[in-house]
């Protein structure tokens, strides 16, 4: 199953002279399925014409020696998405060299002879 955050939204016609426009209804955390947004707008019970939207990837693209490299990884939610777009603006696009907290170090597994 893919990993993502869904975004429910609902199509508003423009009043004069404004753009046409789709408003925030709902966001579904990346805990969550298609199935479930909707069973959300069912339960909203409002007629009107809604997108859903699943952001599943982040991609952080910059040029190193004159090769792009994409940096990817899942969005969980729209809090994850912004605070990545903030990092992204922060760091004027280039991906830090260093982390920025230490990495948890990784359980090491042993095998045992003839399993």
């Amino acid at each position: 199953m893919p990993h993502g955050f869904f975004t429910i939204e609902q199509w508003k016609r423009p009043s004069s002279g404004a753009e046409p426009q789709w408003l925030l209804v709902q966001h579904l955390t990346g805990c969550r399925t298609l199935t479930d947004a909707i069973k959300h707008l069912e339960q909203l019970d409002q007629p009107g014409f809604y997108r859903v939207q699943q952001t599943q990837r982040m991609i952080w693209a910059e040029k190193t020696d004159g090769k792009l490299r994409l940096r990817k990884w899942h969005a969980g939610s729209p809090e994850t998405l912004a605070r990545s777009a903030e990092a992204f603006e922060r760091d004027g696009g280039r991906w830090p060299a260093t982390p920025t907290h230490p990495r948890k170090p990784r359980a090491q597994t042993t095998r045992r002879a003839g399993a």
